[in-house]
């Protein structure tokens, strides 16, 4: 059994190193699969690295599984950080992964949404996300304390309890005010949910980093934070800035400096880039994170063992180096007031200033909000009269009757697809299941820019970034970040989601309210779900 040298040394407080490897298409024999294992090898024979990092089909394409690979890992004595990410499995297929991986004796897992699925065999296939980042960390969490099941008759069994030990990603790196702010929202419900460590998406701004430093401490989110440290070229940041890798950007400024780094040395830039991320990463260090996590152009061993040694260097002197690490887009929000002597942030909040309105963001919300508070809404409106009504029509006539008349109503207003468990009330009122191409009901992904959707730039905004500009006004923005919305149960696919509301049967009856949060009246649902209804057996 090989002992899992990460996390031993993240509980117990050293700075963590891990470095990044990217399996590619192939069983694993081809020559780029070898050159792949052979570096993993090199890594760990150094002693500076604490788990090998491998990603998990990245950009939606096709790849070696970075389950199968963490095996071949593991059976070399070296400690494998799996990427597992909900693009490409449902519930059962995860479930089914999870005995996989346990019984090969793999524990560490980084928790994400995933890439927007790329193109496939005959067209692009179709996405999954049944699971978000959230949900699918609560999942792990439910099967390390046993999974349980009804069997035949009824009675709940379990399997035996896991070892996995989760992380989760976040991304500091969001030039507005929204999108900062739900990626914090969403980070506390991954923490909730039982992630044990984060890893930080690629950017560079060191005072974007500090900020979601701080605003972890400021929150209560006492989880030891990874810095991810990229080395990047003039090619990588060019896709970078094209905005062709989705959550990941470099400004028109540093995409010039790494061109110039590019066209004026012999070496192409190797040089320049070691030094940037040996500085990067003794930053990193002397803001405060637990470890970093390295990725990249050109992450062999003998660069990765060139990088942290001079990180060594400059570590005493870390201030010094900022100028590296500061690359913001122009107007960028931040959190925390400007230390002029630094460069950093002063812990002074700045103010939350930011404003959009228009079609785009507003829509049909004032009419969507007036009919729930209506309608929806315990103990207000016709709410009494309306919940009657319902479970009367499903009493008498079932699940499966037909709802025509409703469901016309929310395809005009949110182009409803019919799943039959709403979510509506999640999202402020933009349907996560049609607006939103990976359906995430507990956040945003990581990969929207300056508010746009990453699939649909330019074109739709991202659900949440509306979600968080339709509330602010109202002084509502803390209900995003109050309680995490369970799965959709797709048996009430082509059902009555009044229905389902009005019976408890429905996502928004089994909402998991956060440690510490009290929802008012109005908040409460005021219906318990059935006995039968989908929940956690553990």
């Amino acid at each position: 059994m090989v002992q899992n040298k990460f996390r031993k040394a993240l509980e117990a407080g050293e700075f963590v190193v891990t470095c990044e490897i990217i399996p590619g298409r192939g069983s694993g024999a081809e020559k780029p699969q070898e050159a792949l294992l052979e570096d993993a090898r090199g890594l760990w024979a150094t002693g500076r690295i604490h788990a090998v990092s491998i990603t998990d089909c990245p950009s939606g394409n096709p790849a070696l599984g970075s389950d199968a690979f963490g095996k071949q890992l593991l059976d070399e004595g070296i400690v494998p950080l799996v990427h597992f990410t909900c693009k490409d499995r449902n519930r059962n297929q995860a479930e089914s992964q999870y005995y996989a991986m346990q019984h090969a004796g793999i524990e560490n897992l980084l928790v994400m949404t995933g890439d927007y699925n790329g193109m496939g065999w005959m067209g692009q296939p179709r996405p999954v996300f049944d699971l978000d980042s959230v949900t699918m960390t609560q999942h792990i969490q439910s099967f390390n304390r046993g999974m349980g099941y009804p069997n035949m008759k009824g009675e709940i069994e379990r399997t035996a309890p896991g070892t996995f030990f989760p992380g989760c990603v976040v991304s500091p790196f969001k030039w507005t005010e929204a999108e900062t702010m739900t990626q914090l929202f969403k980070l506390k419900k991954k923490v909730a949910a039982g992630a044990q460590f984060v890893v930080s998406q690629v950017g560079f701004s060191a005072r974007k980093l500090q900020e979601m430093l701080w605003l972890m401490e400021d929150h209560g989110i006492m989880v030891p934070f990874i810095a991810n440290i990229y080395l990047i070229n003039a090619g990588h940041g060019g896709a970078m800035n094209r905005g062709s890798i989705p959550g990941c950007d470099v400004t028109d400024e540093f995409l010039r400096v790494l061109k110039d780094e590019r066209d004026h040395s012999e070496d192409k830039g190797l040089e320049a880039r070691l030094q940037r991320a040996a500085k990067m990463v003794a930053i990193a260090k002397g803001l405060g994170c637990a470890g970093v996590h390295l990725g990249g152009v050109g992450c062999t061993p003998e660069n990765v063992t060139r990088v942290l040694a001079l990180a060594d260097e400059f570590e005493a002197n870390w201030q010094d180096h900022l100028s590296v690490f500061e690359y913001p887009q122009d107007g960028c929000f931040y959190y925390y007031k400007k230390d002029e002597a630094t460069g950093l942030n002063l812990r002074k909040p700045a103010g939350l200033t930011e404003t959009y309105t228009g079609k785009k963001i507003k829509g049909n919300y004032g009419l969507s909000r007036f009919a729930h508070r209506f309608i929806f809404s315990p103990q207000k409106g016709i709410n009494g009269m309306f919940v009657s009504r319902e479970q009367n029509l499903e009493s008498t006539k079932g699940r499966n009757r037909k709802h025509g008349l409703e469901h016309l109503g929310k395809t005009a207003l949110y182009g409803c697809m019919d799943c039959g468990d709403c979510g509506l009330y999640a999202t402020a009122y933009t349907c996560p299941m049609v607006k939103c191409p990976k359906c995430q009901r507990n956040g945003p992904c990581g990969g929207s820019k300056d508010g746009w959707c990453e699939v649909y730039p330019g074109e739709e905004y991202c659900i949440w970034f509306k979600a968080y500009h339709r509330l602010k006004p109202h002084g509502e923005t803390d209900a995003l970040q109050s309680y995490i919305v369970p799965p959709v149960n797709w048996a009430n696919i082509f059902k009555s989601p009044w229905g389902a509301n009005c019976t408890g049967l429905d996502g928004y009856a089994r909402r998991q309210w956060l440690p510490g949060v009290e929802p008012d009246e109005e908040t409460k649902h005021g219906i318990q779900p059935p006995k039968d209804a989908p929940r956690d057996y553990s």
